[in-house]
């Protein structure tokens, strides 16, 4: 059976969220300074990288669903439906978590290249996980059997 192209689009989505988590993690303790909205020494740094670091695992838990997801959608499996489904509604949660904190903290001012980033992650996660949901129901049927 042929895939749906709204299922390689889910799988790509799936396959960016992995590589995108891993290279954020990586950059984040390697080269803290291209990630990080407030550096060592900035007010509410403590608070700011005590919440973020509460972050790996959920991420973790994230991509792993991601890549069984991407390895089932790959295989028109049902098992790969439910696993990209978690992904994208804990997607859509961790969105919504980093959302309340960065605007509760300040985290957007000043505007500077950390909080850009902080923002685009936060409006990729927050329109990826919806965009995969809607996706994956469109095919429900195709993939549920």
């Amino acid at each position: 059976m042929k895939r749906p192209v709204d299922i390689n689009i889910v799988i790509g989505i799936g396959i960016f969220a992995i590589v995108l988590t891993a290279a954020y993690w990586f950059l984040w303790f390697a080269v803290p300074g291209v990630v990080q909205s407030r550096m060592p020494g900035d007010t509410g740094f403590v608070v700011y990288s005590g919440y973020e670091l509460a972050f790996p695992l959920p991420d973790t838990f994230m991509a792993l669903a991601a890549l069984v997801g991407v390895l089932g959608l790959q295989r028109m499996k049902d098992w790969g439906f439910l696993a990209m489904l978690i992904t994208a509604g804990a997607a859509f949660f961790l969105g919504l978590e980093d959302l309340l904190f960065d605007l509760e903290n300040g985290m957007f001012t000043p505007f500077n290249g950390g909080a850009a980033i902080e923002l685009v992650i936060v409006l990729l996660i927050m329109s990826l996980g919806p965009i995969m949901t809607v996706l994956l129901w469109k095919h429900r049927r195709e993939l549920i059997k």
